[in-house]
């Protein structure tokens, strides 16, 4: 018998919510770089909105998007 009441993913804390998809999240990516493509994420690096990760199977750049036309223009190669 199930423990409490069912709540829908989107009535939970973002906490819980990460914690219900990260695998789901895990296998996407991965299923990402095996097709050629990317990932894109923020991290430490992305210290204004328009930075942002993007990781190929092998390497990863730190990119600039202009949010009013979609452009990207490369700052750097991650290490």
């Amino acid at each position: 018998m199930a423990h409490g009441k069912f709540r829908p993913l989107f009535e939970r804390s973002l906490k819980e919510q990460s914690k219900i998809l990260a695998a789901r999240v895990a296998e996407v990516q991965s299923a990402n770089l095996r097709m050629g493509l990317y990932n894109s994420y923020r991290n430490e690096l992305c210290v204004s909105k328009d930075l942002f990760i993007h990781e190929y199977p092998d390497y990863k750049i730190l990119v600039r998007v202009d949010a009013s036309t979609g452009n990207t223009a490369t700052i750097g190669v991650v290490r």
